[in-house]
């Protein structure tokens, strides 16, 4: 390799801004059809996971006040997927705990965003887990209502289906229906 080559990227450094950078290259002004979607900033996630930096494929649950099928999909392989949890944005109780997590962490889950809360947070930021949520709450979820598995969920702007890729960082979520690439 020469000195004036440029050196393939890092794998590692494939952030949210690499990723913009090259699938929005459009001015933030231009009205036009756009490859990813970005999640609000205004929507409020927060960094509670070991892993700041994550991605994967999505399975969603969309629930409220209750958790029946968070646990139950982290309790199935997740083979690098990510947990996608529209919990209404409630700030009520937790939807997601350590026990929960770690489950996510055994079974190969790469992360989970959680619209709403979670707890156990000093735990689960041991973890080499990724996990964004809006914020914490001690008291734990109701168990009565399952919620549904793998449909559509909306927040922060943006329409999340099963499937889709989503990227996730320090900097922001963004969401894609292909598998991206730098």
């Amino acid at each position: 390799m020469s000195s004036n080559a440029t050196p393939p990227p890092d794998a590692n450094r494939m952030g949210t801004a690499d990723l913009t950078d090259k699938y929005l290259p459009d001015p933030v002004d231009k009205v036009c059809h756009r490859q990813i979607q970005v999640v609000s900033p205004t929507a409020g996630f927060r960094d509670f996971g070991g892993k700041l930096r994550f991605s994967g494929q999505v399975s969603t649950v969309r629930c409220y006040e209750n958790n029946p099928l968070v646990r139950k999909a982290l309790e199935e392989p997740g083979m690098g997927r990510v947990l996608v949890v529209d919990g209404g944005a409630s700030m009520r109780c937790a939807l997601l705990g350590d026990m929960l997590a770690e489950s996510g962490v055994k079974n190969g889950w790469a992360g989970i965003i959680v619209n709403g809360c979670i707890r156990d947070s000093a735990d689960i930021a041991k973890m080499a887990l990724g996990v964004k949520a809006l914020g914490t709450h001690p008291l734990k979820s109701s168990k009565r209502d399952p919620g549904l598995r793998d449909v559509l969920v909306a927040f922060g702007g943006v329409a999340i289906a099963p499937g889709d890729w989503v990227y996730a960082d320090a900097d922001g979520i963004l969401v894609s229906k292909e598998q991206l690439t730098l």
